[in-house]
C-alpha cells in the first residue's frame, strides 16, 4: 500500500479516537452549543465527514499521480539506456 494511504488512515482514526476520548472524559462535551447547534454536529458532520475526507481524497489522488509518474519515469530511463540498433559508423 502507498504511504499516503497509511497517513490518511492514521489521520481519520486519530480524529475518531481523539474525539472519542474527549467525549468520554468531558461531561456534556458533545452537546455543548457552538454557533447555536450542538458541537458534535460541527466537528463530526462538517469537519469529520466533509472537510477531512475531501482533503484526504485530494491527497490520495495527487500523491498517486506523482507515484505513477515516478514509476513511468523509471521505466523510461531503463529503455533509454538500451541499445537502439544504430551503429556508430
Amino acid at each position: 500500500m502507498p504511504k499516503i494511504f497509511w497517513a490518511g488512515t492514521a489521520l481519520m482514526y486519530g480524529w475518531i479516537f481523539f474525539f472519542m476520548i474527549l467525549e468520554m472524559t468531558i461531561p456534556g462535551f458533545p452537546l455543548k452549543k457552538f454557533m447555536g447547534v450542538p458541537a458534535c454536529y460541527i466537528y463530526n458532520w462538517i469537519i469529520g465527514l466533509w472537510l477531512m475526507n475531501i482533503m484526504i481524497s485530494f491527497l490520495y489522488y495527487t500523491f498517486e499521480e506523482k507515484r505513477e509518474e515516478r514509476i513511468e519515469a523509471r521505466k523510461n530511463r531503463k529503455t533509454q539506456d538500451a541499445p537502439t540498433g544504430v551503429s556508430g559508423k
